[in-house]
């Protein structure tokens, strides 16, 4: 990984992969891949972690914190471009408003716990050695595990869907919202890389990143109404969805049923036909297939869980 601003950060009580993602203005992804070795679920306090922050991180000015360039004498602290305000991912306390809408719907998972899978018995968790884990410790991490990945792809659908509110109304905030919904792809690798080699992150992580560009593409291609275009985007984004699925079924066989497929496809399948509906007016249909999108969202992102729990 090349960085010019690496760190040490030593790990301290309540620290975890996501909580110092969000504050060195990085991703779980990067942090894993510049810590090989290290399991994710059992950060051990004093343990040293190398740390790569992103461009919007400011180092802060109070004396005695734990982080530790390991280039000293480098007093030039990277400036934060633009807003360093981010918008929130639904779930949180502040909920973004699909334009239009003027409703936003519940997201399961917040006043729910998701059921652990399986018959009573405890997946093994990455990096698990049998050490001093208690039971209840490994079901707050296979339930940690279940609630990140349906947070991460509801992240996707709703800032895809606001992007297309944008697109379709004309707004100012179209280049704005498109970049948001491009980190939807990093959120969901986040999730998936403690149970994936580096290369194979590296990959899942570009497939992603190609499915969020293409969706934004066919966005702005319906509002366009180039529909040769269209059809020609519409064979790469079936086509991207089926890299992934192939992908997966490589890494685990628990992905190797033709399910892992249908639910890519038919995700893709709902969020063509919310789109259609929206573009073409029909904005009650575009509302009820979101809804419907929502469900199979939360259905096949509970899916990813149990297939990484029983690899």
């Amino acid at each position: 990984m090349n960085c010019q601003n690496k760190r040490t950060h030593i790990v301290q009580e309540g620290d975890s992969l996501y909580k110092l993602a969000r504050q060195y203005r990085t991703t779980v992804t990067e942090l894993i891949l510049g810590n090989s070795g290290v399991n994710p679920y059992n950060l051990q306090i004093g343990m040293k972690l190398t740390v790569c922050p992103g461009e919007e991180y400011r180092e802060p000015e109070m004396p005695g914190n734990n982080m530790r360039p390991e280039n000293p004498g480098n007093n030039m602290r990277p400036e934060m471009p633009g807003n360093n305000m981010r918008p929130e991912m639904p779930g949180n306390n502040m909920r973004p408003e699909i334009p239009g809408n003027g409703m936003m719907p519940e997201i399961p998972g917040n006043n729910m716990r998701p059921e652990i899978p399986g018959n009573g018995m405890m997946p093994e968790m990455p990096g698990d050695n049998g050490e001093s884990e208690t039971l209840g410790q490994r079901e707050d991490a296979v339930r940690k595990l279940m609630e990140e990945m349906r947070l991460a792809w509801l992240s996707n659908i709703y800032w895809t869907r606001m992007y297309m509110m944008s697109i379709d109304a004309d707004h100012a905030d179209q280049q704005d919202v498109f970049e948001r919904m491009l980190q939807t792809a990093d959120e969901i690798v986040d999730v998936f890389a403690p149970f994936l080699s580096m290369t194979v992150t590296r990959q899942l992580q570009n497939l992603l990143m190609e499915h969020v560009e293409l969706t934004g593409q066919l966005i702005r291609t319906i509002k366009s109404g180039q529909m040769a275009d269209y059809d020609a985007l519409i064979r790469d984004w079936y086509g991207n969805a089926n890299q992934i699925a192939l992908l997966l079924e490589g890494q685990n066989p628990y992905f190797g049923s033709r399910e892992t497929r249908n639910l890519l496809l038919n995700h893709l399948d709902m969020t063509r036909e919310a789109m259609e509906y929206q573009f073409n007016g029909d904005y009650g249909r575009s509302i009820d297939t979101f809804r419907d999108i929502r469900n199979q969202t939360i259905n096949m992102a509970d899916y990813f869980s149990r297939g990484l729990l029983a690899r």
